[in-house]
């Protein structure tokens, strides 16, 4: 399927855009960000949004970091997209135990918050993400232990990111930019191996494409059916913390008393509520408290899983023990 066909197929089917939004493509100069702005570019006037893209410079490769924000400027200016940019030292923003994968991931998303308020509430983030990229990523949360959520791979929409390329394959980008003769830039830490993800798309990926030349869409597949499982999952778990709901908080004996996947996603929905990362450790930790009638969990700094009176909640306290503090009555 040609590409624009794709992009607009992703649109429909996941209701990404149906007319008056601006999308804001979150651009990078590489060839997925490239094909994605020339794309949504071509369509805007047919389904009828208004087109925005935002650049983020990471500072992390010196003179190549500001060759592609250059190089986005130059393409935004040709094609009479308004580019709205910011530079960061991602370096000078990592915290103790946090690498600078995870730090540019959140200071990127946070830069995502900060271009949707400048384009307006009727604004949308649009990433590049492929159906490589999703592949990648339930291979990835595969050989690190995953769940269920964990093999549902890239979800097409997520809040107010949409995802136009996530039915496009890698090679069916380049294909495209070639066809129109369209340069981008190429970040050279694509290519090294010291990157978990990179391993997975230059060492194994090519592997499993030997095996079976269709495992980009099988994968595709297959997260599609589990995201739907998943979905289901999710809103029983809410509807299990809806009717568990008290003054306070949560009842935790009826919590208790559910099924354990429905119990574990309610629990970790408790979790992010309140702030706390829930971590798998996390989650079983606190699901082992939810039959007694008081406890009290220490999962991250000053954040406590608190159980009392049979009521369950995050209580944001002063820490005054350890990393991990329970204690019953």
């Amino acid at each position: 399927m040609e590409l624009i066909e794709s992009v607009k197929t992703a649109i429909l089917e996941n209701a990404m855009l149906r007319g008056g939004e601006t999308a804001v493509c979150a651009l990078s100069g590489g060839a997925d960000s490239t094909a994605l702005l020339l794309a949504l570019k071509e369509i805007s006037g047919e389904i009828g949004f208004e087109l925005k893209a935002c650049h983020l410079n990471h500072g992390l490769r010196g003179k190549e970091s500001d060759r592609d924000e250059s190089f986005c400027a130059k393409l935004c200016e040709s094609l009479g997209v308004e580019l709205y940019t910011r530079k960061i030292n991602v370096r000078e923003h990592t915290q103790k135990h946090e690498s600078l994968e995870e730090t540019a991931r959140k200071l990127r998303y946070r830069f995502f918050e900060e271009a949707m308020e400048r384009f307006g509430e009727n604004s949308l983030i649009a990433t590049a993400h492929n159906a490589n990229d999703s592949a990648e990523t339930v291979l990835l949360n595969l050989v690190r232990g995953t769940g269920l959520k964990g093999l549902c791979g890239i979800p097409p929409v997520r809040d107010r990111i949409i995802r136009p390329l996530i039915y496009v394959k890698r090679n069916e980008i380049e294909e495209f930019l070639k066809e129109r003769n369209r340069p981008f830039v190429t970040d050279s830490t694509n290519f090294s191996e010291d990157y978990t993800r990179n391993k997975i798309r230059l060492k194994l990926l090519p592997e499993i494409l030997e095996i079976n030349p269709s495992a980009i869409e099988a994968f595709s597949r297959m997260s599609k059916i589990l995201r739907g499982d998943s979905d289901y999952l999710e809103e029983l778990a809410e509807n299990a913390l809806a009717g568990a709901k008290r003054q306070n908080g949560y009842d935790a004996l009826e919590l208790f008393k559910l099924e354990e996947p429905i119990k574990s996603r309610a629990v970790r929905k408790i979790l992010i509520n309140g702030g706390v990362e829930p971590s798998e450790l996390r989650i079983k930790t606190a699901l082992s408290l939810l039959s007694k009638r008081s406890a009290r969990y220490n999962p991250c700094k000053n954040k406590f899983f608190t159980i009392r009176k049979g009521i369950c909640f995050i209580e944001n306290i002063e820490q005054k023990f350890g990393g991990f503090n329970e204690k019953h009555g």
